[in-house]
């Protein structure tokens, strides 16, 4: 890019075109020819902008020239060839890189800007001979656009294909889960059941252990609809959250009743809670109590508390876990913290995580307050 732009500026010094009108539609062009090759795919949303106003700024140029005989000597000429083939370039660049086909259209402006490039040489004489030039100048033009739109159609059938093959995926998939995991569980249901009424009269302890496994299997069911649902429509995740603040206490409640450590909510909220805000709290308190249960064995109590915080939702979990794994371990656990991360980093709040002092971990989230009329509260 460096050097095409020293190049561009060689010749612009040491062979300029006479007139030096020439230079203003003639380095616009080819600078913004450079500029989108140069910036690679973080500029070709530029691409309608750029053909837009460089075919302009060609155009405007013509119109100064249109109303004299401009000499066509040797640099004017070269000058005059770079022109129309940078403004080509753009019709190509605009067509193919266009975000959407109404910005494809802007190809239109350097395209005819290509074609009104014979009038800086005319003395402005109408007659029907002066319109074959333009037209036969036209034409490379054409080809680019064409050449473009096929490309984009190319690619346009690509990414259908794959969406496609993502879609067949997921379907066999939830087919799979459908036929043979959920059939397990099913089965362990009923079991459990089986268990309970046979078992459970003498042994009150093992009744109510054989309860909690069925009531895990009928809870491993439930996710499992929705699981479904979403692998054969994934619009659901967006359009319906999992779960939001008000869903919290009975998340606790299934935590507690799992055994192990136990957990407290505490509730310090005045406002309400945006959906989406709602839906992220609840997935990191989700994630929390999860890696409670795989990586701290010895914490005996879990506290949770939701408050309001200097205008932030304030969200902390801590535990007391002793003789825990190391937090490097920890903070490994997968691609969880990570999500939790992402996921308040797009509400403009922000998520940390570390140990505790004297043991344990701690998570803290903060999130933006919405104002109640911008989504529906929880």
């Amino acid at each position: 890019m460096a050097v095409s732009v020293l190049a561009l500026l060689y010749g612009a010094v040491w062979v300029p075109p006479d007139p030096l009108v020439h230079l203003v539609g003639g380095l616009t062009a080819c600078f913004a020819v450079v500029a989108l090759l140069g910036t690679g795919p973080r500029g070709r949303r530029f691409a309608p902008v750029a053909a837009v106003v460089a075919g302009g700024v060609s155009i405007g140029t013509t119109v100064v020239c249109f109303a004299g005989r401009v000499p066509g000597d040797t640099e004017t000429m070269a000058w005059f060839f770079l022109e129309a083939v940078a403004l080509t370039g753009l019709v190509y660049l605009a067509v193919l890189w266009g975000p959407s086909a109404g910005a494809a259209v802007t190809g239109v402006v350097p395209g005819f800007a290509t074609a009104f490039l014979l009038f800086r040489f005319d003395s402005g004489e109408a007659g029907p001979g002066q319109l074959v030039g333009p037209a036969v100048w036209l034409a490379p033009a054409m080809i680019a656009a064409g050449v473009a739109l096929y490309l984009r159609r190319l690619a346009a059938g690509r990414r259908r294909a794959v969406l496609d093959a993502r879609r067949e995926q997921r379907l066999d998939l939830a087919n799979d889960l459908h036929d043979f995991v959920a059939h397990d569980i099913s089965e362990i249901v009923a079991q459990a059941q089986a268990g309970r009424i046979v078992f459970g009269a003498d042994r009150p302890e093992l009744a109510k252990l054989l309860e909690r496994i069925e009531t895990a299997g009928v809870r491993a069911l439930g996710s499992m609809d929705r699981t479904l649902a979403l692998l054969r429509d994934p619009g659901e995740a967006a359009r319906a959250p999992v779960g939001g603040v008000d869903d919290l206490p009975a998340l606790v409640e299934r935590f507690n009743e799992g055994g192990g450590p136990q957990a407290v909510l505490e509730l310090r909220l005045s406002s309400p809670v945006a959906r989406e805000t709602g839906a992220v709290v609840h997935r990191a308190v989700t994630e929390a109590l999860t890696n409670v249960r795989r990586h701290a064995p010895t914490a005996a109590t879990v506290s949770i508390e939701l408050s309001e915080v200097d205008g932030m939702l304030r969200l902390r979990v801590e535990d007391d876990g002793r003789d825990a794994p190391k937090p490097s371990f920890r903070d490994s656990s997968g691609l969880g913290l990570a999500g939790m991360a992402e996921r308040a980093e797009s509400l403009g709040g922000s998520f940390d995580a570390g140990p505790r002092e004297p043991s344990g971990w701690r998570i803290t989230l903060r999130l933006p307050l919405q104002d109640t009329n911008e989504g529906a509260p929880l």
